[in-house]
């Protein structure tokens, strides 16, 4: 499955992979956007494997789809039911990235539909942002194709290759010019996997690792930052911050806990020059124990190990603080300060919780009907979360 913008070059990409060198029969499919896409894909699947035997199919994805969308379309192989069993499986998801054009528009505040990639009215659509149509398709993928390398200088190919190893460390590199890039590379890798895939993205494997907080600037000035408390955040000063500028920063995101919210978390994702927020879940802490699972070890383990103070006090529980940054030459130091000053002091704390359900909330309603504990999900411009670009 080939991902990529407009111009990145996975048309060009495409043809080399057909007219490969070794012989390999490949079948190609560009499929369009919109919901019948999906069918699209697998109504093209059936008739290219009936034409002539295939040894792999390469399927160009829309510039403005998500590859997690197809992915969770396509990948349960095991199922007899499932779209593609007994016919083929997903091997490789493969990003092809514009190297001369992608600072601009990981820089760029535009929509999908302001860009003209998306049809104005198209209700998924709607809202989402050029840099989160880029960050989908670089954190889920098993290869990302570095594109025109000859249009760039190396410095800025080495830093730009650091971004992206920032942003999935996972993921294998290839620097390429006019699409030409290694066959065994790209068909037939066995790489793909749903959850290895779907869990590649270096916020998240920099926030399930403990140990390390934070990791001082590469030669390219590209480094990251987790700031971790056990205290709620003001609203208001929180509020103030992520209406703040943050020039060094290329991605963030994690969960945040407001001390005028004490049953749902907050979930924070920027990238670039856009920063959505909104419900992650409810804290297991604001849940009467009787709800908690009772046949899922596993889970109970992570509310455990999440637990703050005794097990029977809830005024914490697993409510906590967890963000994670990654930008380019991030002063941690000041970013510690700047989150620092957002939580409640020791004279708010000490006011107790119903004193602080009255402090300034400038945050929009959280409607958690559809939300349940997951603090991963990521929230698109079709929730209802509050957006704004900086």
């Amino acid at each position: 499955m080939l991902s990529g913008f407009v111009g990145a070059g996975k048309s060009t990409l495409l043809d080399a992979l057909r007219a490969n060198s070794e012989g390999v029969p490949i079948g190609s499919f560009r499929c369009g956007a919109g919901e019948e896409s999906m069918h699209a894909i697998e109504e093209a699947i059936v008739r290219l494997a009936a034409q002539q035997p295939l040894d792999a199919m390469v399927i160009e994805a829309p510039a403005g789809v998500n590859p997690m969308d197809i992915a969770e379309h396509f990948a349960f192989g095991d199922d007899e039911d499932a779209p593609l069993a007994g016919r083929a499986r997903l091997d490789t998801f493969v990003t092809v990235i514009d190297a001369a054009n992608f600072m601009r528009d990981y820089a760029s505040a535009e929509s999908l539909v302001e860009r003209g990639i998306a049809p104005e009215g198209e209700a998924a659509d709607e809202g989402k942002t050029v840099v989160e149509t880029l960050v989908e398709q670089i954190e889920f993928c098993d290869v990302i194709v570095i594109n025109k390398t000859d249009l760039v200088g190396q410095d800025a190919l080495d830093r730009l290759a650091h971004i992206l190893h920032a942003l999935n460390p996972r993921a294998v590199q290839l620097r390429t010019e006019h699409g030409n890039a290694p066959l065994s590379e790209l068909v037939n890798t066995g790489r793909f996997d749903l959850d290895t895939t779907g869990s590649g993205a270096g916020w998240l494997a920099i926030l399930n690792d403990e140990q390390e907080t934070d990791r001082p600037a590469n030669a390219s000035g590209i480094g990251h930052f987790v700031y971790r408390a056990r205290r709620p955040f003001h609203p208001q000063r929180l509020w103030n911050l992520l209406h703040e500028e943050w020039p060094d920063v290329l991605r963030a995101k994690g969960f945040f806990w407001l001390a005028t919210r004490s049953v749902v978390g907050g979930s924070l994702s920027q990238a670039g020059g856009t920063l959505r927020h909104g419900p992650a879940g409810v804290w297991w802490a604001a849940q009467d124990r009787s709800e908690w699972p009772t046949d899922d070890p596993e889970l109970e383990a992570e509310i455990v190990a999440e637990w703050f103070g005794d097990p029977d006090d809830n005024r914490i529980g697993d409510r906590r603080q967890e963000l994670v940054l990654i930008g380019v030459d991030l002063d941690i130091d000041a970013w510690q300060r700047k989150f620092d000053a957002c939580l409640v002091s020791d004279q708010e704390w000490a006011l107790g919780s119903d004193a602080r359900q009255q402090f300034d909330d400038p945050f929009p309603a959280w409607d958690v009907e559809d939300h349940d504990h997951d603090h991963d999900h990521d929230h698109g411009p079709d929730c209802d979360c509050e957006d704004h670009r900086h």
